[in-house]
C-alpha cells in the first residue's frame, strides 16, 4: 500500500461515518424539531453523547453485558465495521451472545464532535489485552438521539497489526 493510500483510509473512514450519521438523521431516527434542531443544541448533544460514550466504555470495563448492549441502537440499521467489513443489525450481532471480554482495555483520547443536531461522532484510541495478546487501534462511534435517549448507531474498531506500537493521536 502506498504512503498516500494509507493516509486516505482514515479520511475515507471518517467521511463514511459522517455520511452514515447524516443518513441516520435524515431517516428520522433523531427526535429533533425546528426548535430542538438549532445549533444551540449542539453543546448539549455533545455532553449527552460523551456521557453515553463513557457509559459504553465503563460497561466494557465492568463486563456488564446488559449495560453495554443498552448503549446501542436495537435496530436493523445498527452498523458495525472493522477488519471483516461492514455488518448491519442488532439481532444478529455476536456481542449479544458472546461471553468474552478483554482482559484489559485502556481507552484514551475520547473525543466527540457534533455532526448535526441529534448526531455526534466520537472516537478513542485503545489498547486491549486478551489472552496474552495486546493490540492497539482506534474505535469510533456515531451517536444518535432517539425517542428512547442517546444510542450508538455506528461502531467501528480498526486495530494495528499485532506488535505495532500505539500510534493513535
Amino acid at each position: 500500500m502506498s504512503r498516500r493510500s494509507v493516509r486516505a483510509v482514515p479520511t475515507a473512514r471518517f467521511l463514511s461515518l459522517a455520511i452514515a450519521g447524516a443518513a441516520i438523521a435524515c431517516a428520522g431516527l433523531t427526535t429533533t424539531n425546528a426548535t430542538e434542531g438549532s445549533k444551540s443544541s449542539l453543546p448539549t448533544d455533545t455532553i449527552e453523547a460523551r456521557r453515553l460514550f463513557e457509559e459504553n466504555i465503563d460497561a466494557i470495563h465492568k463486563r456488564d453485558r446488559t449495560r453495554y448492549l443498552a448503549t446501542y441502537l436495537h435496530s436493523s440499521t445498527l452498523a458495525r465495521n472493522g477488519a471483516v467489513g461492514l455488518e448491519l443489525g442488532y439481532d444478529n450481532w455476536s456481542a449479544r451472545r458472546d461471553s468474552t471480554w478483554p482482559d484489559t482495555l485502556i481507552a484514551r483520547n475520547l473525543r466527540v464532535l457534533p455532526i448535526s443536531p441529534g448526531v455526534v461522532y466520537g472516537s478513542y484510541c485503545y489498547t486491549v489485552t486478551q489472552h496474552d495478546t495486546t493490540t492497539s487501534g482506534v474505535s469510533e462511534r456515531i451517536f444518535v438521539k432517539t425517542p428512547q435517549g442517546w444510542r450508538i448507531a455506528v461502531t467501528t474498531a480498526f486495530g494495528l497489526p499485532v506488535g505495532e506500537p500505539p500510534q493513535c493521536k
